[in-house]
């Protein structure tokens, strides 16, 4: 804008100066022919004949009219063409500032994508770390409680087998002094009135108390040895 502006000042003092010029041209070319008239007028009082030369004002201002429209004609085509240039120059620059504006905003998308990839394959990244933490703490988890869980059925397997052994013999070993007691009372008892049915008789009673006693242990027994069976198998699946 300010090299049209410049160039539009640069037009004006051209013309301005052509102007002036051409103004004093035809003051002088009046002048001469004044000077020549006079210069004619006294010659012939001396009886020669000289040719003046005359300039004919018509033909100087029609010649001015005709150097003022030519120089009218060429500014308005100076100025038609800085006014073209102008335009053009404006419209290249809104060409320039649109495309600019187009690249930025280009590359603003492609810095959010590649920025929203990068955010998404970390996301992603993280993602696959926690699951596979997850996985590994499920699995150590599942370890220890399987392993926790066959040390608990072991010992209370153990424990089981350990105290149905030990009530079994204190049940035997009570039975067995309960019935020798019993028998003893009993022998002492039948032998005040018939020794020998009273003590057959106790001996029965007692043999049957005996027995049945025998058999209760040897069921809380068995119940431990299905303890102790149900433990192993629960452990020999785990190893498989």
């Amino acid at each position: 804008m300010s090299k049209a502006t410049e160039q539009n000042d640069k037009l004006k003092r051209a013309i301005i100066i052509s102007v002036v010029l051409h103004i004093v041209l035809i003051a002088l070319l009046i002048w001469s022919s004044f000077d020549e008239h006079i210069d004619a007028s006294a010659g012939g009082g001396g009886g020669s004949a000289i040719d003046a030369v005359m300039v004919d004002p018509g033909a100087v201002v029609q010649n001015y009219d005709r150097q003022q429209q030519q120089q009218a004609s060429a500014k308005r085509a100076q100025e038609q063409r800085e006014k073209q240039a102008q335009q053009q120059a404006e419209e290249l620059r809104e060409k320039q500032a649109a495309e600019q504006e187009r690249l930025k905003q280009l590359e603003k998308e492609r810095l959010e994508a590649q920025e929203a990839a990068k955010s998404a394959q970390e996301k992603q990244k993280q993602a696959e770390e926690a699951a596979a933490k997850a996985a590994a703490d499920a699995k150590a988890k599942a370890e220890a409680d399987a392993k926790a869980a066959a040390d608990a059925a072991k010992k209370a397997a153990a424990d089981a087998q350990k105290k149905a052994e030990a009530e079994a013999a204190k049940a035997a070993a009570d039975a067995k002094k309960k019935a020798e007691a019993e028998a003893a009372k009993a022998a002492a008892d039948a032998k005040k009135k018939a020794e020998a049915e009273a003590a057959k008789k106790a001996q029965q009673e007692a043999e049957k108390k005996a027995a049945a006693e025998a058999k209760q242990a040897a069921a809380e027994k068995a119940a431990a040895e299905k303890a102790a069976a149900a433990k192993a198998a629960a452990e020999k699946k785990s190893r498989r």
